[in-house]
C-alpha cells in the first residue's frame, strides 16, 4: 500500500486559466492606449503644420498686398504684378521669402495623407486645410480645422 502522496510539482489547470484571464483584461485595458498614441502624435503635427501655413499666408499678405493666390508662392517669388488670391496686383518687390522652408524644398508634408501638395487652399480667403478626409479622435473632420 502506498503511503503519503509525494508532493508533485507544476500549476493547475484553474491556475493557468486565471493567470491567462488576467493577462487578457490588462490587454484588453492597455493596447488602445498603445495605438492611440500614434494618431495623437500626428494631429499635434497637423496642427503645427497648419499653424505654421496660416502664419506663412499672413505674413505674405502682409508683405505683398493680397493672398497668395497658390501656396507655391510662400517659397519661390512671384512675378511683379502677378494676381494674389483676391485678383489683386502683387507687390513683388515687398515679397521677403520664403515664408516656409522645409528640407525637401517643397511645402510641409500632410501627415494623414504623407503628401505635400493635398493641402485645400482657398486664395481669396486665404484659409488652408488639410486634405484628408478622416475624422478625429474628437469626432470632428480634420478638413475641418
Amino acid at each position: 500500500m502506498r503511503g503519503a502522496r509525494g508532493k508533485r510539482s507544476g500549476f493547475t489547470l484553474i491556475e493557468v486559466l486565471i493567470v491567462v484571464v488576467v493577462i487578457a483584461i490588462l490587454a484588453v485595458l492597455i493596447i488602445p492606449r498603445l495605438l492611440g498614441t500614434g494618431r495623437k502624435a500626428k494631429e499635434a503635427v497637423l496642427k503645427g503644420q497648419l499653424q505654421q501655413l496660416r502664419k506663412a499666408i499672413e505674413q505674405f499678405s502682409a508683405e505683398c498686398g493680397d493672398f497668395p493666390a497658390e501656396l507655391s508662392y510662400l517659397q519661390t517669388q512671384p512675378a511683379d504684378g502677378d494676381a494674389g488670391g483676391n485678383g489683386v496686383p502683387l507687390d513683388a518687390t515687398s515679397w521677403s521669402g520664403p515664408y516656409l522652408t522645409t528640407t525637401d524644398g517643397g511645402l510641409p508634408k500632410d501627415p494623414f495623407t504623407g503628401d505635400g501638395t493635398s493641402w485645400e487652399y482657398d486664395p481669396p480667403t486665404g484659409d488652408v486645410h488639410t486634405g484628408s478626409d478622416l475624422t478625429s479622435l474628437a469626432g470632428d473632420a480634420y478638413s475641418s480645422w
